[in-house]
């Protein structure tokens, strides 16, 4: 199959001019571009933190099991991603409209996800509400924690179904408009801001979380609707040519062998997908848990941790831009190589030697180092690897692969943590294990990438369909 370029290269382009398919930036232009993308990008993760430290913490609260919190925070993260994202992700590559093929899902699941969010901070209330006006007619077993934690169960599948659809069109929009000669450093940025993003809301915001919930879950929803949906109306797409031809409409099952086919048809594709499946076990599934090390194993206070969490993001900042250079200069699978290897060595000296606060605050800073080369590299990696024409099915694919790995492993590190009486030590075991055997893939993914022209020259194989 011979390729038709959404994003190619332009040689000959003069110096200071950078070119994303159809768009042309000058520097001006370009940073008036990453202003905006940064801007959604604040917005995006201090909405993200939300779920991803509190939500542990919050249904716990409610008595949940800690097998039930696998299963909230990660496996229904992992099955509407399975379920849905291989159809959404061809739909929207063949997507033309007016406003682009990225922009318009954005614009949909934006309020609609800043509504959910708002529903879970409230559920606690809405089951109360259930229980006391429907006490009489209820059956026994629908207590009122019963109650709660089936409407968490619903909002929380309800948000990560819409957070799946808008982190990807995100993510896939930033791929159609940066280019890529820069697009490491572009990535470097926004994990900057990300990160500063999220050190103002652990340190100023959840601390007061148990207390202040409903004030702080509304006004997080509306700022973040307001901030994103400023975002698409500034940010422009460029024209795409025709998209690829189907060569027959197909039906729910259909779409998922073909999406499968075509995502794991060729190695270099495959060993890439094995190992970011493997590292999103590792360290997602493991993260929750090491939270409630932290809470409940160390007795640390939700404004210690907000601290711990806060200077931990603070100080890893100097270190993105360096990277993006790195992944820019060499290449980002070189950095994710040894990224992964030194997460093996942290966590295995994080198992043995933390037993206070400041051993938690010391695992905490050096740790996030790895794990922020990580996240930079295999997105700048999945950015460079696929062809562009495929990115959105491609790029999903890392989330269908990598959210199987939460429906099973966060089930698996439930029941692992139930089975050892809430031993959450035991979290920093799984991480050195599963990190060490995604080694292997990534270190293939190196030799395949090199095969095919490698850091100057590379072409991304296309598959047949």
């Amino acid at each position: 199959m011979n390729p038709t370029l959404i994003n190619p290269p332009q040689p000959g382009t003069p110096p200071g001019v950078y070119t994303a398919g159809s768009l042309v930036y000058s520097k001006k232009s370009l940073v008036v571009l990453s202003l905006w993308l940064l801007w959604g990008d604040f917005a995006f993760y201090f909405f993200e933190t939300v779920f991803g430290r509190f939500l542990p913490i919050f249904v716990k609260h409610l008595n949940a099991s800690d097998t039930m919190i696998g299963i909230m925070t990660g496996s229904f993260a992992g099955l509407v991603n399975v379920l849905f994202l291989p159809s959404i992700s061809r739909w929207c590559d063949n997507l033309r409209t007016s406003l682009g093929r990225r922009i318009p899902l954005l614009i949909v699941a934006t309020p609609l996800t800043a509504a959910t969010v708002v529903a879970v901070g409230f559920a606690p209330d809405l089951g109360k509400w259930i229980s006391d006006t429907f006490h009489q007619s209820l059956p026994p077993a629908f207590t009122e924690a019963n109650i709660v934690i089936w409407l968490m169960c619903l909002f929380v599948v309800t948000f990560h179904f819409l957070n799946m659809v808008l982190v990807n069109a995100y993510n896939w929009l930033i791929r159609d408009v940066v280019p890529l000669q820069v697009m490491s450093r572009f990535l470097a940025w926004f994990s900057i801001i990300g990160t500063l993003s999220s050190a103002i809301f652990l340190f100023f915001v959840f601390p007061h979380l148990m207390t202040h919930r409903h004030e702080i879950f509304i006004g997080v929803g509306i700022a973040y609707t307001i901030l994103f949906l400023l975002m698409c109306w500034k940010v422009k797409e460029g024209t795409y040519p025709p998209p690829q031809p189907e060569a027959e409409r197909t039906g729910f099952f259909k779409t998922f062998v073909v999406y499968f086919r075509e995502c794991l048809q060729i190695p270099l594709y495959r060993n890439f997908f094995l190992a970011y499946l493997l590292v999103t076990a590792s360290l997602n599934c493991a993260g929750n848990f090491i939270t409630l090390f932290a809470s409940n194993t160390l007795q640390l206070q939700m404004g210690e941790m907000g601290h711990v969490f806060a200077m931990t993001a603070l100080i890893s900042l100097v270190f993105y831009y360096p990277l993006g250079w790195l992944c820019d200069r060499f290449s980002p699978i070189h950095v994710a190589i040894g990224a992964i290897a030194i997460i093996v060595v942290g966590a295995i000296l994080a198992f043995f030697f933390i037993g206070s606060a400041t051993g938690f605050l010391v695992y905490s800073i050096a740790f996030s180092l790895p794990t922020m080369a990580w996240n930079l590299a295999q997105r700048a990696t999945s950015m460079k690897l696929f062809p562009a024409e495929f990115f959105g099915q491609f790029s999903s694919g890392l989330n269908v692969f990598g959210c199987g790995a939460l429906i099973i492993g966060n089930l698996l590190i439930g029941m692992l943590m139930d089975a050892t009486g809430s031993n959450y030590r035991v979290a920093f075991l799984w991480t050195v294990g599963i990190s060490a055997v995604a080694l292997v893939p990534m270190v293939l993914v190196l030799r395949g990438w090199q095969k095919h022209g490698g850091h100057d020259n590379y072409v991304p194989p296309l598959p047949t369909r």
